[in-house]
């Protein structure tokens, strides 16, 4: 049975629904799971370091991820998970072949049940599995949410301001006559049917659609320096970026089949091949098999030689008139970026750009509608997080051992249209794949503990900052569970459980244990905030369901320096509506004397008494009312 889930906004109420799934979730994963044979011998953060593999998409996520374990929930150890960014493909070979050094997988292309097969099997052929011995169960772990921005690198002497048609421009005509600042800001986009038809060149599907130039555009026909190909970067690579836009494109045009004939024909093409271009070597990288094996002029398609989102834009900054895709944090962190340097007073040529939702509204790829803008002046940046926290993800099954091929969340009807979820792959039993060994057992040990803390709130806090967004808390809860599931050596024997020192007390025997009590409730709204420029702080209210601890944490980015800006912690007594207090401390206080304002990322962390915590993230802007000035 599929489901559709609602991200909740951070900062505001989750619903009647969300706690109706999170009961029965929490039913499903504590109550009715079998308890398993063994567990570990080694305690909390007592593993080794591990590797991890698998999607550039979410390279800054696990860099994330990586400091949450060393720093807050494994501290004072020197655990270190090193993830390599090879790309989805990668990372579900990872888990593929059990001769390779990763010890879980990464992908943005949620596996379908067939490669899960083969990772559970060991083979490309489960049909022809060898070695029996080395079969595992793969639990399929949504770790975080992020956007596909659009890249675009807009012809040399081009002018967008002569596009006529205000739906392919993101300043108007008449903005730009009125103030002729924001021309600064002025960036192509495009309407979803010229934007699938960008990507579609030279084949049918309905209807042909020729080799597109610039000069195709509302205004631009007969302009000499837009007369320039629209070229197709693409992804080198097996790409779960690749299968997201190409899944968003098929909302747009099912009949041109993106979803069959384009992302998953043969497991050694899949997301590589595209319309009206040739798959194979001989191309741009000579006797390396590759997308668009023809010249670039022929069938406006081109691709790096390398692996990774990164490797994309390079070429895309050396291909005049090219358009490409990138996850949202490489795309910020590529050098020169690709967002608009609103200071120089000069129309940018490289950025990324909007795209339409399922409402049709043309929406950014960050939460702040400024997040494009990374220097002073107009809206200073870099305003960060992914404009997916109000995504609707469809199809998402019951658990971490269930099928997550169809799950998608593009052309949301809110937020921004091109929305993903990045997925781990993780081991139900290591032990299983890749042996009862003590080595083994102290990279498992680190394997669940390096997932356990990625889903906690702390970690998931820290995904907002990387230019992510943290997952929905009903799929949340269903990756909590699935790694709650996660041993070491369950065909052995001894007690059950999934950590601490090993030893635990349940049965073997017992196949239908009591199910655990509804847990009280962990959901909470943020229904005022205010500030104070007389002090530079602010009052927040929040309403609690029932007793606990609730603590906001204040921080703020002051260049390229993370600070803390305050903390403060209530233990509440009864439900009700509380009013806490953030003062700014020292590096907080300087800056509010220096530039008289500063942005702030408020964090909410609530553990009701006998329950599970829940965190939300929101914003304010605190001011100081600087020393002479009476306004």
């Amino acid at each position: 049975m599929s489901r559709t889930l609602s991200a909740p906004r951070w900062g505001l109420s989750v619903g009647l629904a969300g706690a109706l799934a999170l009961t029965l979730l929490a039913l499903t994963a504590f109550g009715l799971a079998a308890r398993a044979d063994a567990s570990f011998s080694l305690g909390k953060c007592a593993g080794t370091s591990i590797t991890g593999e698998g999607g550039s998409f979410a390279r800054d996520a696990h860099g994330q991820f990586n400091f949450s374990l060393s720093k807050i929930y494994c501290p004072g150890t020197s655990l270190n998970v090193t993830y390599k960014p090879e790309g989805s493909g990668a990372g579900i070979t990872s888990m593929t072949k059990r001769e390779l050094e990763p010890r879980f997988g990464q992908t943005d292309d949620p596996p379908t049940p067939e490669q899960v097969a083969q990772m559970n099997a060991g083979t490309s052929k489960p049909s022809e599995d060898g070695n029996p011995n080395d079969n595992g169960k793969v639990h399929v772990v949504p770790a975080a949410v992020g956007s596909v921005v659009v890249t675009v690198n807009f012809p040399n002497g081009c002018n967008p301001e002569d596009i006529t048609d205000d739906n392919f421009r993101t300043v108007t005509q008449a903005e730009i006559t009125g103030d002729a600042t924001k021309k600064s800001l002025l960036r192509v986009r495009f309407p979803k049917d010229t934007f699938e038809k960008i990507w579609a060149q030279g084949v049918g599907g309905g209807s042909p659609v020729p080799l597109m130039s610039w000069s195709d555009l509302p205004g631009l026909a007969g302009k000499v320096a837009c007369e320039v190909p629209i070229t197709r970067v693409v992804r080198f690579d097996q790409s779960g970026t690749t299968f997201t836009l190409k899944d968003y494109l098929n909302t747009i045009k099912p009949a041109r089949e993106w979803k069959t004939k384009y992302a998953t024909t043969t497991p050694t093409i899949l997301t590589r091949e595209w319309p009206g271009a040739e798959f194979g070597a001989g191309g741009q990288c000579g006797a390396t098999e590759a997308p668009g094996k023809k010249p670039d002029n022929e069938d406006h398609l081109t691709s790096n030689c390398a692996k990774g989102n990164g490797e994309l834009l390079k070429k895309l900054k050396d291909t005049d008139g090219g358009i490409g895709y990138s996850d949202l944090a490489t795309a910020r962190n590529n050098n020169p970026t690709f967002a608009v340097n609103s200071a120089s007073g000069v129309t940018p040529d490289l950025f990324w750009t909007q795209v339409q939702n399922g409402s049709n509204a043309f929406t950014e790829p960050t939460d702040d509608p400024k997040g494009y803008l990374t220097t002073t002046g107009i809206g200073a940046g870099p305003h960060k997080g992914a404009n997916c926290l109000s995504a609707t993800f469809t199809n998402v099954p019951a658990g971490t051992l269930g099928d997550w091929s169809q799950t998608s969340g593009v052309n949301s009807a809110a937020g921004y249209g091109i929305c993903t979820i990045t997925y781990g792959l993780v081991f139900d039993d290591n032990a299983a794949a890749w042996g009862n060994t003590p080595a083994e057992e102290a990279k498992a040990r680190t394997v669940k503990d390096y997932w356990e803390s990625a889903l906690t709130a702390a970690s998931q806090a820290l995904l907002f900052p990387a230019d992510y967004a943290q997952l929905p808390a009903s799929i949340l809860a269903i990756s909590r569970a699935g790694v709650k599931q996660i041993d070491w050596n369950k065909a052995g024997s001894g007690g059950g459980g999934g950590g601490g020192t090993g030893g635990g007390s349940g049965s073997a025997g017992n196949s239908n244990p009591a199910p655990l009590p509804i847990k009280p409730s962990n959901l909470f709204t943020v229904p005022r905030k205010s500030i104070s420029s007389k002090t530079g702080g602010a009052t927040v209210s929040v309403k609690l369901p029932g007793p606990g601890q609730l603590e906001l944490l204040g921080t703020a980015r002051v260049g390229k320096k993370q600070i803390k800006v305050g903390r403060t912690v209530l233990n509440a007594s009864k439900a009700g509506t509380f009013s806490l207090q953030l003062k700014p401390g020292g590096a907080a206080k300087q800056q509010l004397r220096k530039k008289g304002s500063l942005r702030v990322s408020l964090t909410f962390t609530f553990i009701p008494t006998g329950g599970e915590e829940n965190t939300t993230t929101s914003s304010i802007t605190l001011k100081l009312k600087q020393k002479g000035n009476s306004g």
